[in-house]
């Protein structure tokens, strides 16, 4: 597979991600708990309704199965069959030979493709909104900001294939995605940029995720979003974003001495949700650009992400 790398446009020597404690506050108010998702009004929805006219629906999750790469610190997923149709008796017991089956599921808030609650990230033990960790936090979850306060979104979505931008199938890794060639690939796709919306980035990892051995690789090394297209973001105001890679964000960070600093500040200082794993190749060999976006988060109360399936719909 080709691969392209380029030179990033960040600049390490002065950049402080918050100057004051004030920084995390929400311009929602107070009590606020789910970020710029409230942008997403009975307007945008109405609007990004009027989108799809082919009537062709993208899913936009990967399949998720025993053994599939992950984070160590997420732990494995596993699926195990709890009840079998022969189990009981069941089908020699009644008489329309009734056989159930039945499942059980371990896993991570985090396996797969997930949606990041904005509990998933704090700056000096402060959550988006000013809200201290010590405060909410309990051994079954946090009593504020968990998935639970997202709630669904249906809105404009936008995938930028800046693979394709750039020439490649795979963007190397350590590629932070820069705001100019963002900027560039939504003007020629005729594409505008508006509060509410979710945007997408394809780096090209997403044909691999079915083979581990391959995909594993992403966790420690992946191209994605980098820090100064974090605040074009946040300027933005956009509600949702995240590309086909574990952390979304470019690994490892253009700042050697930070760790995963666009998850914390896309999260934690904007209120933007973040969705990691995304699958996107079918979409980007089909040049889907521009479609209707839902997405709803299983409500695990306290939960700090909920893994998803989102669909593109044109």
């Amino acid at each position: 597979m080709e691969k392209k790398k380029m030179g990033n446009d960040y600049n390490q020597s002065n950049e402080v991600l918050y100057n004051t404690d004030n920084d995390l506050a929400s311009p929602f108010g107070p009590d606020d708990q789910r970020g710029n998702l409230n942008y997403i009004d009975n307007k945008k929805v109405i609007n990004a309704l009027k989108i799809p006219e082919k009537g062709k629906v993208y899913r936009m999750s990967h399949t998720v199965f025993n053994g599939m790469a992950d984070r160590p610190t997420h732990g494995p997923y596993f699926f195990d069959l709890l009840l079998r149709p022969y189990d009981n008796g069941f089908t020699e017991k009644y008489e329309n030979k009734y056989g159930p089956s039945l499942g059980r599921i371990e896993m991570c808030d985090h396996t797969g493709t997930h949606l990041d609650a904005l509990s998933h990230m704090a700056y000096n033990n402060k959550f988006y909104n000013n809200i201290n960790v010590n405060e909410i936090i309990t051994n079954t979850g946090y009593k504020k900001l968990g998935i639970e306060n997202a709630g669904p979104a249906v809105t404009k979505g936008i995938m930028v294939d800046a693979a394709e931008a750039n020439g490649t199938d795979v963007l190397e890794g350590g590629y932070a995605i820069t705001e100019n060639e963002v900027k560039k690939f939504l003007k020629d796709n005729n594409i505008d940029l508006e509060p509410g919306d979710a945007i997408f980035f394809h780096t090209g990892a997403s044909k691999f995720f079915s083979e581990p051995e391959k995909y594993d690789k992403f966790y420690d090394i992946s191209a994605g979003i980098g820090y100064k297209l974090a605040k074009y973001l946040e300027h933005m105001k956009v509600s949702i974003t995240g590309s086909d890679t574990p952390s979304s964000e470019v690994v490892p960070p253009e700042n050697a001495n930070t760790r995963l600093p666009v998850h914390q500040y896309l999260i934690a200082k904007a209120g933007i949700y973040i969705i990691d794993n995304l699958s996107l190749h079918r979409m980007a060999k089909d040049k889907v650009y521009k479609f209707l976006f839902v997405c709803s988060p299983i409500p695990f109360k306290g939960a700090t992400a909920s893994p998803v399936s989102p669909l593109a719909i044109i």
